[in-house]
């Protein structure tokens, strides 16, 4: 008898969205255990301090720690399977106890939205919408006065297998006349599953370009390995073919069953993978990214999971994508910071990946034309597979780079006199120029000329930016907003002026100097809109000769055939940065830059303006090239046990207090460093380079160790510290393990 109300009353183990390091035993109601079988990865509604939660089953148990009376029956069950697979719920608690974070916050972070919320992981049904006999027979003229029931008739009628609501929403149909053609007895509806929202896809199949050896090698190399856990670098200069490698490695596992993770950095990469897929692939294809709606999203993970989409592209969250027949993982751009969460659950969308593959046993190919070190150290050590493309695919060259000496040189706008000249050589010749300034908004600092007072946002230590177009002051930091003043609040003068340059403030003066030339700006400003950067590129083919200007977005992967001159404004912008990846950023930025120069037949030029042309970094980078830059930095982070030689945590602690973060970080090294590993290095706490952001004052603290076990450990022992001594504190802490920003 005791067996089988063991078996109708289970315990189970939930994961609950709070920041709590814990999981929560729940009791299972006996009408709910006969009805159901509970398994991890269900839904359910339990109890928690005065309401209720949606949660996840994590475990279900026969038995609990906690004293039976004390634990509280959980109030219903939301799913009728699980939401979240075996293989994803092990990578979440992998996840979990790799980055020191809530394992309920992980869980949910895996989820879709509309599914945290308690939307059915079900596919949405829409109308379609049909000609009645009546409908068929009715002739468009006889509704000319209603001109929108007349549009949405007509396409009805040229739709005989139905309209679906999706497509009247894409012709920009009216719904209500819909319902009025409806009661008309014209139209009649019909609900249907929504199921096939792949992207629509012309499916002009294009013949694939003949690979060079190089390709060749590197595609026969992968498919070898396509059966098994693998990573490989293809590490590929700027237009090398780099996606026709995996163009024709993912032909071959599609055509196996299987499904295909690409992974891009930024959402304005997505639309132009998604074109070039779309030429090759006759499948289903979903995107998954931030810019989508939440139905939209939830409708791209029910493809997924269904095993429906063969290809999904998305960008970091995209890691926790469900796809039962996953056969390999391409990770484009794999150097990129976009890959690394900043905020709340700091993980690595790169190393979460290659953790998934390992465990599902699939191969990875990870893409750059500028590898992280952490990448290349990898291959160094044979870890992965080195796969190098040096020749550019077709007949392209490597574009020639030039440093322009500003020492002493008078600018106009902030261009040298050469750089002028070129800009306007390359536009008589019916071709492109690019300009790189990676800085946004109009200005980054306004200032008066009587009393020097400058614009600083009142709850960070920076300097608010000038957004003329918008007639605003923007913190870039906290995202405060104020309009643009013309009257110095000090001492009242009207002379105020502007200090440095933005891509707004080119975008203005270049329209001054190249009248009849078409400028397409592109940044975070003029991208907001949905799909504005496919608007933008589309532009950018249409125009023989263009200006664009742009920050790091345009340094990604895109592809420009007649940008034939590139200029780098301020290429000495990460040369002294108190960061030790300064030196790296900036290299990957200037060679990824440079390289959407000459990609097609017609040559390729880069000019670098430069303050300091003789800049050993900078001399490397132009006459070596990216690889033996990596590697000369490599050899002086190992002397200085760096990342990646040495591990490393950051603690981060804040306050609306100045002093109370830097306290608590110090009271916790006095109290926990006797018990470290002699291997574990601390560091501080020292303070943040922006001390203050958004009201709150913050210290760091820095752990360094050649080895992760005694790494991990130390920084399980802080973090329970940390919970215990913030309880009755408002200082809030976060744990960033292979932190990428160190400041």
């Amino acid at each position: 008898m005791s067996e089988v109300l063991l078996t109708l009353s289970p315990y189970i183990k939930v994961a609950l969205p709070v920041p709590m390091r814990t999981l929560f035993d729940y009791k299972v109601p006996k009408a709910i255990a006969l009805r159901h079988e509970l398994k991890p990865g269900m839904r359910v509604k339990v109890p928690f301090g005065k309401s209720s939660r949606l949660g996840v089953i994590v475990a279900v148990s026969d038995h609990s720690e906690w004293d039976p009376d004390q634990i509280k029956p959980l109030t219903s069950l939301h799913d009728k399977s699980p939401v979240i697979s075996a293989e994803l719920m092990a990578l979440c608690e992998w996840a979990a106890r790799y980055y020191h974070h809530p394992i309920g916050d992980v869980i949910f972070h895996a989820l879709p939205i509309l599914l945290r919320k308690g939307e059915n992981a079900e596919f949405r049904t829409e109308n379609w919408w049909f000609t009645t006999e009546k409908g068929q027979t009715t002739s468009l003229e006889q509704l000319s006065r209603a001109p929108r029931q007349q549009d949405f008739l007509k396409a009805v009628q040229q739709h005989p297998n139905g309209l679906s609501q999706h497509a009247a929403s894409v012709l920009d149909l009216a719904p209500n006349a819909a319902k009025i053609l409806e009661e008309k007895g014209l139209l009649r509806k019909e609900p249907r599953s929504f199921n096939k929202g792949g992207e629509r896809h012309a499916h002009v199949t294009q013949i694939p370009p003949t690979l060079n050896m190089e390709q060749m090698r590197a595609t026969e190399h992968i498919l070898d390995y396509r059966h098994q856990f693998h990573v490989a670098l293809l590490d590929g200069v700027t237009g090398s073919g780099k996606t026709e490698v995996f163009l024709r490695v993912m032909e071959r596992l599609i055509d196996e069953g299987k499904q295909i993770l690409v992974m891009v950095p930024e959402i304005g990469l997505t639309p132009q993978t998604l074109k070039r897929f779309e030429n090759r692939f006759n499948t289903d294809i979903v995107l998954m990214h931030s810019n989508m709606s939440d139905r939209e999203r939830l409708d791209a993970w029910l493809l997924a999971a269904s095993g429906h989409a063969k290809i999904i592209i998305g960008t970091r969250s995209a890691a926790f994508i469900p796809a039962p027949n996953l056969g390999l993982i391409v990770i484009d751009e794999e150097h990129d910071t976009s890959y690394k969460q900043h905020e709340g659950f700091r993980y690595h969308a790169r190393d979460l990946a290659i953790k998934r593959a390992q465990a599902l046993n699939i191969p990875v190919l990870l893409a750059s034309a500028t590898p992280s070190y952490e990448s290349l150290t990898n291959a160094l050590q044979k870890r992965f597979a080195w796969l190098k493309l040096r020749q550019r695919a077709g007949n392209a060259h490597i574009p020639k780079m030039e440093r322009v000496d500003l020492r002493g040189k008078s600018l106009v706008h902030g261009f040298s006199e050469q750089a002028l000249v070129s800009m306007k050589q390359c536009l008589e010749r019916k071709e492109q120029v690019l300009v790189f300034l990676n800085r946004r908004g109009y200005a980054p600092t306004l200032m008066c000329h009587q009393c020097g007072w400058i614009a600083a946002c009142d709850h960070c230590d920076v300097n608010l930016t000038v957004h003329k177009r918008a007639n605003k002051l923007h913190c870039h930091h906290c995202d405060t907003q104020k309009a643009l003043i013309h009257t110095c609040p000090e001492c009242q003068s009207e002379e105020l002026f502007t200090v440095g340059e933005g891509t707004e403030q080119i975008e203005t003066q270049l329209s001054t100097l190249f009248k009849e030339v078409p400028i397409l700006r592109i940044d975070r400003d003029s991208t907001q809109r949905k799909s504005a950067m496919a608007k933008l590129t589309q532009k950018i083919h249409e125009h023989d000769q263009a200006i664009l200007i742009g920050t790091q977005m345009l340094a990604k992967g895109h592809h420009f055939p007649n940008v034939t001159l590139v200029i780098i404004m301020d290429a000495d912008a990460g040369l002294f940065s108190s960061d030790f990846r300064g030196m790296e950023r900036t290299a990957q930025l200037i060679t990824q830059v440079a390289g959407r120069a000459g990609r097609a037949k017609k040559p390729g030029h880069v000019l670098l303006q430069t303050y300091h042309p003789d800049h050993t970094a900078i001399e490397c980078l132009c006459n070596l090239g990216y690889e033996h830059f990596a590697i000369d930095g490599l050899a002086e982070r190992k002397s200085l046990s760096l990342p990646p030689f040495y591990h490393q945590v950051i603690i981060r602690a804040e306050s609306g207090n100045e002093q109370e973060a830097m306290q608590l970080l110090s009271t916790m090294r006095n109290d926990l460093e006797p018990y470290f590993s002699k291997d574990v290095f601390l560091v501080g706490p020292y303070a943040a380079i922006i001390v203050r952001k958004a009201g709150q004052h913050r210290a760091l603290i820095s752990l360094k160790s050649a080895q992760r076990a005694p790494l991990h450990q130390a920084t399980q022992m802080m973090t329970e510290w940390l919970e215990q001594s913030t309880k009755q504190h408002r200082i809030r802490f976060a744990i960033d393990v292979d932190p990428l920003e160190t400041y």
